[in-house]
């Protein structure tokens, strides 16, 4: 083995030379902070504990009922595919038997599956077997077992969220009207209680779109609002354990879950999320109070030496610009 050491490159990478030597200050600049921003409902976060203990609580046995009914399929597509292999098993053993495959056969001499359906439909139904018929049956019966009962009225993931709170701020403040007769579909149910990991999230872009939406649903329907409720740090973990599943960000519950006193009495201090500027009532929107934020940027010490050094760099690049065009014009020519 070398005793010699491994080489190391002591030059600087041209990406870490600065492409201006000037010299630069610090400077704040004032900014206008948009008066459509809906800030995340303010929860203590001893009662954000107490929220999450009792989700968990809600949620025992979630995680068993999950494993249990991913064996079943697995185990239900294995049972399909063995049929099929043995069917195909038979087949081949009837081929080398003797019997004619279809390409051997006679061109001229009609198939007796195409007589027989140009003759009319079968008289025997397709019955399935009994190997399939029993494994189904042993397959039902193992996922014997009821989910919790949140978990009927639970939906999760930050885009099936999103897509049903979409779809209910729509409907809320455009009622569709039907003028050609459509077969009845069982309208989503609507949403009541949202949790969010949001210490959890990174980035926080992923979930900044939730607030804007329940603010939306909530300024139309004052009688039925939903709640936002963010959750503490570690909870994405907890929630996805006891789940069974990898990851968990938004969790919803929707409005058919029965009321739940000690859930109703936790969440009852979050603050409900409204947009005076979407309210549809006639009374005068409340103004927002104006907030200016301060942006921190640099600046060059010396103005008019950097906009005379702007100046010139742009006369170069003209320059610079013509003499190429002209150099292709001379090409061509």
């Amino acid at each position: 083995m070398s005793d010699k050491n491994a080489r190391t490159i002591s030059n600087p990478s041209n990406r870490a030379k600065p492409k201006e030597s000037k010299e630069k200050k610090v400077v704040f600049k004032g900014v206008l902070d948009s008066p459509f921003r809906i800030q995340w409902p303010s929860v203590p976060l001893n009662l954000q504990n107490s929220i999450m203990a009792y989700m968990l609580e809600l949620l025992e046995g979630a995680s068993d009922y999950h494993y249990k009914r991913c064996a079943s399929s697995r185990k239900r597509k294995r049972a399909v595919n063995s049929a099929d292999t043995s069917q195909r098993n038979k087949a081949r053993k009837l081929d080398k038997n003797g019997s004619r495959s279809p390409n051997d056969m006679d061109l001229s001499e009609p198939s007796p599956t195409v007589s027989n359906q140009a003759a009319g439909p079968s008289l025997t139904p397709n019955v399935p077997s009994n190997q399939n018929r029993g494994s189904s049956d042993a397959v039902a019966e193992d996922v014997g077992d009821e989910p919790p009962l949140l978990m009927r009225h639970l939906l999760y993931g930050i885009n099936a969220v999103t897509k049903r709170l979409e779809i209910q701020a729509h409907n809320a403040r455009r009622p569709a009207i039907i003028t050609v007769p459509e077969p009845p579909t069982a309208p989503p149910k609507l949403l009541k209680y949202i949790f969010v990991c949001r210490a959890d999230v990174d980035p926080a872009l992923l979930i900044n779109h939730l607030p804007h939406l329940v603010a939306a649903y909530n300024s139309t329907h004052p009688s039925e609002h939903v709640k936002l409720v963010p959750l503490p740090q570690g909870s994405e973990l907890a929630l996805a354990q006891v789940l069974g599943i990898r990851r968990v960000t938004v969790l919803a519950i929707d409005i058919d879950y029965p009321d739940d006193p000690r859930l109703k009495s936790m969440l009852e201090p979050v603050p409900i999320l409204t947009a005076s500027w979407l309210s549809q009532s006639k009374s005068s929107p409340s103004l927002v109070p104006t907030h200016i934020k301060h942006l921190r940027t640099t600046a060059p010490k010396d103005m008019k030496e950097a906009k005379e050094s702007r100046v010139q760099g742009r006369a170069v690049a003209k320059q610079k610009k013509l003499a190429q065009k002209s150099v292709a014009a001379s090409n061509k020519s």
